[in-house]
């Protein structure tokens, strides 16, 4: 599920809006830095996974379950995600990296 200023208190547990929403600040700031160098079409937004793993009988392995994690996807392809999903922490560690690199880009 999408998050966005309208909904992260309604899906995310509540330990955590302190950080999601200086996250999406920090996105805000990425996607608008994208548009000044004219590539909008890379704009991304936080997915907030809220469905658990179905279970495969095909597995060996234990079945991972993403219930909870979060996903950097793009707005334009939706399906094309930058990395795995990732804790909180994760996820404020690679919009870091990601800010930085265009910054420094410019």
């Amino acid at each position: 599920m999408r998050v966005t200023f309208e909904n992260y208190k309604d899906i995310i547990p509540k330990n955590n809006h302190g950080l999601i929403e200086s996250l999406l600040v920090d996105l805000f700031e990425l996607n608008t830095e994208l548009e000044t160098i004219q590539e909008p079409y890379r704009k991304l937004y936080i997915d907030y996974i809220t469905e658990h793993t179905e279970y495969s009988p095909e597995r060996t392995d234990p079945c991972p379950d993403y219930y909870g994690m979060y996903k950097l996807v793009f707005e334009k392809n939706p399906y094309e995600s930058i990395g795995t999903e990732m804790t909180i922490e994760e996820l404020d560690n690679a919009l870091c990296v990601l800010i930085n690199f265009v910054e420094f880009k410019l």
